[in-house]
């Protein structure tokens, strides 16, 4: 096993439980994050000092991402040789020392003519370390969210045209229009670009990233991510809502579960793992 394996990174035996190595792989990174930080808020915060945090927490969730799976880790473990495993790629017939030439007996058989696979779509680029959660808490996440935002509109909505006696013309239009978009804004908007985490994110601990560097996304890229379904739902109103819904649930269709909002922000929702921060 060489230095630079996982299991060194995070300062753990080949033979940890994960439980173990989750404890080591969060005290590692709340002290290269407090680093990082403690950098930050100097007078005069070194690049150099910065990109080297930066790199260590990739690092760290990188190890993370392969030793807390199973199939992941078995692998890793082949592949470095840990506990004496011999490496996955050695042809089982060629480690029995069997020529698989040699016997002149063996019938002749055509072998038959099988279509090539096509190849699975190459992921897109994103930063080391990062976890994409399960189906399940992204759909439990939508609709906690889709919810919520429903009631709080309705909450703001009809008291304000009911008490104002509006039912229809501009005025109302107006009303509703902007009661949707207000919503968009203090639900969606501003706690990701805070803290990442819409209610149903936290409460599935999930949370949306810059795609490249894990680090908190930028105002334009959470305005390119929500402006197809706020103005949508502004427009169109019940069928745009249900438009709205579709966009917002279409990372279901891809196999790399990243939605029509992510690919055109360039965000990703992951596994909340850390606690994301805003680049310098």
């Amino acid at each position: 096993m060489s230095d630079d394996s996982h299991y060194e990174l995070l300062g753990v035996d080949a033979g940890a439980a994960k439980d173990d190595i989750r404890t080591a792989y969060q005290e590692k990174l709340a002290n290269v994050r407090a680093a990082r930080t403690k950098e930050e808020e100097t007078k005069r915060p070194s690049e150099d000092v910065l990109r080297t945090a930066r790199d260590e927490e990739a690092r760290l969730r990188s190890a993370w991402q392969v030793l807390s799976d199973p199939v992941q880790r078995g692998r890793y473990d082949e592949r470095v040789g840990v506990n004496g495993a011999r490496p996955a790629d050695v042809d089982g017939d060629d480690a029995d020392g069997d020529d698989v030439d040699g016997d002149d007996t063996a019938p002749e058989s055509v072998p038959a003519t099988k279509r090539p696979r096509r190849p699975p779509p190459a992921p897109l680029p994103m930063a080391e370390g990062l976890e994409i959660p399960s189906t399940g808490r992204r759909v439990t996440a939508a609709l906690i969210d889709v919810i919520t935002m429903a009631a709080l509109w309705a909450f703001i909505f009809y008291p304000v045209t009911l008490g104002a006696g509006l039912t229809k013309g501009v005025p109302y239009l107006i009303t509703e229009v902007g009661s949707m978009e207000f919503v968009f804004l203090v639900y969606l908007i501003l706690p990701i670009y805070f803290r990442g985490q819409t209610l149903g994110k936290r409460y599935t601990y999930t949370m949306v990233v810059d795609r490249a560097t894990g680090d908190l996304p930028s105002m334009s890229a959470i305005i390119r991510r929500y402006i197809i379904p706020a103005a949508a739902w502004a427009l169109l109103f019940v069928s745009g809502a249900l438009l709205a819904l579709i966009y917002a649930t279409s990372f279901l269709l891809n196999r790399d579960q990243v939605s029509l909002a992510d690919r055109f922000a360039k965000t990703a929702v992951v596994i909340a793992r850390y606690k994301p921060v805003r680049p310098v």
